[in-house]
C-alpha cells in the first residue's frame, strides 16, 4: 500500500507563494521549500515530478491571484467605469505584491501571454466606451504600455510611488488615451504585431 502524501499540491503551492511574497523568486529551491512545509524536499517529489512542475503550477496559482485581485474592480463601484478601476488594481497588485508580481510577469526575462487578460480588458473596454472588439483591444495595448512601465519602476524600486500618485498617473494617462481616441479614431492595424 503507498505511503499517504502528508503535504498536499496546495500546501506546497501556498508554501512557494509565501516564500515568494517575502524573499522573491530567486529564493525558491526544493532544499528551502521542504523546510518552510516542515519536511525534506521528498514531499515536493511526491507531489510534484520536478522543478519545472511545481514551479509552472506557482505561477498558475499565482496568476490566478492576480486574475481574482484585478476582477474584484468589478465587483466595486466608485462611480468610475469598471475597466478604468480594474487597470488600476493591476498596478496597486504590483504595488502591494512587487515580488509576486515580478514572478507572475517577468519571470525568465519574458512576460508569460497576455492574451487572457487582454480579452477581459477589451469586453470591459467595449462596455465602457461603445469601442469595437479591435479597438478595445489597441486602447488596452496603449495602456498596457504605460502600465507595465510604471509596474517596473514600482516593482524593481526605481521610484517610490504613493498610491495616490498611482492614480493620479493611471488616471492621467488613461483620460488622455480616450481623449486622443475619441478625437482621431483608433487605427487598429498595428505596426508592432511583429514583436
Amino acid at each position: 500500500m503507498p505511503r499517504k502524501v502528508q503535504f498536499s499540491r496546495e500546501m506546497i503551492i501556498d508554501a512557494a507563494i509565501e516564500m515568494i511574497r517575502d524573499q522573491g523568486s530567486e529564493s525558491i529551491n526544493a532544499r528551502d521549500l521542504g523546510l518552510r512545509i516542515g519536511s525534506s524536499s521528498r514531499p515536493l517529489f511526491t507531489a510534484f515530478r520536478n522543478m519545472n512542475e511545481l514551479l509552472a503550477a506557482v505561477r498558475a496559482e499565482a496568476s490566478e491571484r492576480f486574475l481574482r485581485y484585478m476582477k474584484v474592480a468589478e465587483e466595486t463601484d466608485n462611480g468610475e467605469p469598471v475597466s478604468k478601476r480594474m487597470g488600476l488594481r493591476i498596478v496597486q497588485f504590483a504595488y502591494e505584491e512587487p515580488n509576486l508580481y515580478k514572478f507572475i510577469h517577468w519571470s525568465g526575462g519574458t512576460m508569460p501571454d497576455v492574451a487572457a487578460l487582454s480579452e477581459i480588458m477589451a469586453i470591459q473596454y467595449m462596455r465602457d466606451y461603445q469601442l469595437t472588439h479591435d479597438e478595445a483591444l489597441v486602447f488596452f495595448r496603449q495602456m498596457m504600455i504605460f502600465s507595465l512601465g510604471l509596474c517596473s519602476m514600482i516593482t524593481h524600486r526605481v521610484y517610490k510611488f504613493s498610491s495616490d500618485e498611482i492614480e493620479y498617473l493611471l488616471s492621467t494617462q488613461f483620460e488622455a488615451t480616450l481623449a486622443h481616441f475619441k478625437k482621431n479614431g483608433c487605427n487598429t492595424k498595428s505596426k508592432g504585431d511583429t514583436l
